[in-house]
């Protein structure tokens, strides 16, 4: 039989159809484990990252007013509740203060259409407001006196300047705080400023009425007419807004 190979082989030499080089199998190349550990948790991270990018871009386009932060996919809640502008000096993580906000900002949507504005006053008021120990309802009680129309642009003809009217000579008084206070229609510079002046007035006065005397500058009742009613009329806004934020709804109007 090897003859007859052999002679097959000879007689078929120079024949296309026979004589064809025979293909053997490579040697098989096995690749180390660490290398495909390493492509799947490689492919795996790269996923979770266009995921998470995704769905914060998502958040930020739809801009969710009521959803608990944390609970969309479980997020960080730094990330789905994005700053706002003019708000960065403010860094919310925690649940319990971003309801409060949320509660605020329902109230000042009562008097404002501009939720972008609303968040803002929102959040400097809150936060600042806890580090004086000021209730926000006062607070909204304050700030709907002195521009009820959440004008941060407003100025009184005595040359008081924004939300919360606040007097140039106040400027850099807390510099620590506020900042120099260059800008006083700045949302966060104003309020943190009124706060910082109502706090002061609080701790030096025998009671809040007179503290809210002492902050609209009507110590002997000259500086504008009827201003001995202005403590009474924050303290009804105040009261107001307080039950608004136990029963947060923006349907209404004032």
């Amino acid at each position: 039989m090897a003859d007859l190979d052999s002679e097959l082989r000879q007689s078929g030499a120079g024949n296309v159809f026979t004589n064809v080089p025979v293909r053997r199998p490579r040697p098989s190349f096995k690749e180390p484990r660490w290398k495909r550990v390493l492509r799947s948790v490689a492919h795996a991270t790269g996923a979770a990252i266009l995921l998470a990018a995704g769905t914060v871009w998502t958040l930020r386009q739809t801009n969710p007013k009521f959803a608990k932060p944390g609970e969309l996919l479980r997020l960080p809640p730094a990330l789905i509740t994005a700053q706002k502008p003019g708000t960065e000096r403010y860094v919310i993580t925690d649940e319990k203060t971003l309801e409060e906000v949320a509660r605020v900002k329902t109230v000042l949507l009562r008097h404002t259409k501009d939720t972008a504005r609303a968040q803002q006053i929102a959040v400097a008021m809150v936060q600042e407001g806890r580090k004086k120990n000021i209730s926000p309802s006062l607070l909204i009680g304050v700030l709907l006196t002195e521009a009820a129309d959440l004008n941060p642009r407003s100025r009184s003809f005595v040359g008081a300047r924004g939300l919360m009217q606040i007097m140039p000579f106040h400027a850099g008084e807390w510099k620590k705080e506020c900042g120099d206070g260059t800008d006083l229609y700045d949302i966060g510079t104003n309020i943190c400023h009124g706060v910082a002046i109502l706090a002061s007035y609080m701790k030096r006065s025998p009671n809040i009425e007179r503290a809210l005397l002492r902050y609209n500058g009507c110590v002997r009742g000259t500086n504008t007419p009827h201003c001995h009613t202005y403590s009474g009329k924050v303290l009804r806004y105040a009261e107001k807004a307080a039950s608004q934020m136990l029963n947060p709804s923006i349907g209404g109007s004032e």
